[in-house]
C-alpha cells in the first residue's frame, strides 16, 4: 500500500523541481496613454529544449478580486478572446492569432489597441508546459491621460471677506492632476474634481482665495500643476487684479510759501483700479483763490498771496468710488532761511577756526624745538664753550674786564629755565661770582644772566 502513495509524491516533487528551471519574464508595470496602443510583454525563459508549450493564458484581475480570462492561445486551435465580440479587435497576440512554431510559442506578448480606462488592471501571463506544468508572471497596466492646463486671474472688487482671485484648471487627466499655488500673499487654494471630457478622466479646478486689498492688486501668483505624464511640473504665472476706489494724497507743499512767490504747485497723487476718471480741486472755504489754476491732478498758484492761506481739497473719482485728501497752506511774509544757504557759512567758519588752531599749534611746536636745538648745539648752555678770558664785556655803561670763574658743576636744565623766567633788570655778578657765558655767532661772549638795556 505504501508504493502507490509514494509515486504521486515523487512525481509532484519532480514537477516542482522542474518548474524552478522555468521562468516567465514580465515587467512589473506598463504605462500606456489613453486611446493609444500598448503591449504587455511576456516571455518564457528556460534552458530545457524539450519543453513543450501546451497553452498560453492571460488573466485579468477585476475590481472584485476575481481573475477573468481575457486571452488564450493553443498550439493547435490558435487564439481565443473569451470576453470579446466577433468584431472586437481590441486584443491580439503579437506573434499572431493562428498556429505558430514551438519557438514562437515562447513569446506571449499581448497587444491592446486603443487603450480604455477600464483596461487598467493587474494582468497575469501563464504558460502551461509539458512536462513541467504551469508558470506565470504578473504585470500592472496603468492607463494614463495627459491633461490640458490653463489659469486665469479673476477680477474682484474690494471687500472684507475672502474671494477667489485666481483659477487654475487641469482638464482630462488620468489620474487627477495635483495643483498647488505659490504666492507671497496669505491666500489658500480650494480644489474641486469633476469627470473629464473622456470617460475615465478627471478635471481638477483650484481657486486661489484671498481677502481683496489694494496691496493685492498687481501681485504675482503661480499655479503649479503636477501629473504622472509630465517630465516636470507646469508653472503658470498670473497677475492679480483688485478693483478699489482712489486712495488720494497731496504733495508739493514745502512749508515755504511766502507772499510774492510764483508758480507754486500742488500735486494730487491717486492710486486706484481702474484709473481715475476725474479730479476736482476746492478749498474748505469754497471755490479756489483767483490766483489758483487747476490742471487735472495739478494745482498751480500763479502768485502766492494771503488768499492762498487756506486748506486745499483734491477729490478723485473712478468707476468703483471716490477719494479725497486735504493740504493746509501757511503763507509767510518772508522766505524761510534755507538750510542749504546756512550750511556753507557754518562749515566755512568751523574750517577757518580749525586752520587757525593748527597754525598756532605748529608755531608753538616749532618754537620749542628750535630752543631745544640751540641748547644742545656746541658752545651753548651747560658747561659753556672756550673763550678768551680777557674779552671786554659791556655792562651798565662801560667795559668790564671779565675773568672766567673756576669751572664748577653743570647746572640742570630746569634750574636754567627758572633763572630765565625771572623778570626785571639783571646786572653782572660781582667779581668772583659764577657766571655762564654764551658764545655768539660773531665770536663774542655775553652773560646768560645779564640783561642789556
Amino acid at each position: 500500500m505504501a508504493r502507490p502513495t509514494a509515486l504521486p509524491l515523487l512525481l509532484l516533487l519532480f514537477l516542482e523541481t522542474g518548474a524552478q528551471n522555468i521562468q516567465v519574464r514580465v515587467p512589473a508595470e506598463v504605462r500606456g496613454l489613453l486611446g493609444r496602443d500598448e503591449k504587455l510583454p511576456c516571455h518564457l525563459l528556460s534552458e530545457k529544449a524539450e519543453i513543450r508549450v501546451s497553452q498560453i493564458m492571460w488573466l485579468r484581475l477585476d475590481r472584485y478580486g476575481n481573475n477573468q480570462s481575457v486571452a488564450a492561445f493553443h498550439p493547435t486551435y490558435g487564439a481565443n478572446f473569451p470576453n470579446s465580440g466577433p468584431y472586437d479587435q481590441h486584443m491580439s497576440f503579437l506573434m499572431g492569432n493562428s498556429r505558430q512554431s514551438e519557438a514562437e510559442l515562447r513569446d506571449a506578448t499581448l497587444l491592446l489597441k486603443g487603450l480604455r480606462a477600464e483596461d487598467e488592471a493587474n494582468y497575469t501571463c501563464e504558460f502551461v508546459t509539458f512536462p513541467w506544468g504551469s508558470s506565470k508572471g504578473v504585470t500592472w497596466l496603468r492607463v494614463l491621460a495627459e491633461p490640458q492646463n490653463h489659469a486665469e486671474a479673476q477680477e474682484v472688487t474690494l471687500v472684507s471677506e475672502p474671494k477667489p482671485m485666481a483659477r487654475c484648471v487641469s482638464t482630462g487627466g488620468r489620474p487627477p492632476a495635483r495643483i498647488s499655488w505659490f504666492s507671497p500673499l496669505p491666500g489658500q487654494g480650494t480644489e474641486t474634481r469633476t469627470a473629464g471630457p473622456v470617460p475615465g478622466t478627471f478635471t481638477v479646478t483650484s481657486r486661489f482665495t484671498l481677502v481683496p486689498t489694494p496691496e493685492a492688486n498687481g501681485a504675482k501668483v503661480t499655479c503649479k500643476v503636477e501629473h504622472d505624464t509630465f517630465p516636470e511640473p507646469v508653472l503658470i504665472p498670473l497677475t492679480l487684479s483688485v478693483k478699489y476706489p482712489p486712495q488720494v494724497s497731496i504733495s508739493g507743499y514745502d512749508d515755504n510759501w511766502f507772499v510774492g512767490r510764483v508758480e507754486a504747485t500742488l500735486n494730487c497723487d491717486a492710486q486706484s483700479n481702474p484709473e481715475p476718471t476725474s479730479y476736482e480741486w476746492s478749498t474748505t472755504a469754497g471755490p479756489l483763490p483767483s490766483t489758483a489754476v487747476a490742471q487735472g491732478p495739478r494745482l498751480i498758484i500763479r502768485t502766492v498771496d494771503e488768499s492762498v492761506n487756506t486748506t486745499f481739497i483734491c477729490s478723485v473719482v473712478n468707476p468703483v468710488g471716490d477719494g479725497r485728501a486735504e493740504q493746509s497752506i501757511r503763507v509767510r511774509d518772508t522766505p524761510r532761511a534755507s538750510t542749504g544757504d546756512v550750511g556753507p557759512v557754518v562749515w566755512g567758519a568751523v574750517g577757518g577756526t580749525l586752520l587757525l588752531l593748527l597754525l598756532l599749534a605748529g608755531g608753538a611746536m616749532a618754537f620749542v624745538l628750535l630752543r631745544r636745538r640751540r641748547r644742545k648745539s656746541p658752545g651753548g648752555g651747560g658747561a659753556g664753550g672756550s673763550y678768551d678770558p680777557k674779552i671786554q664785556v659791556f655792562g651798565n655803561g662801560g667795559p668790564v674786564l671779565w675773568t672766567p670763574p673756576a669751572p664748577g658743576p653743570a647746572k640742570k636744565e630746569d634750574e636754567e629755565e627758572e633763572e630765565e623766567e625771572e623778570g626785571g633788570l639783571m646786572l653782572p655778578h660781582p667779581a668772583g661770582a659764577e657766571d655762564d657765558m654764551e658764545s655768539q655767532l660773531d665770536g663774542s661772549l655775553i652773560s646768560r644772566r645779564a640783561v642789556y638795556v
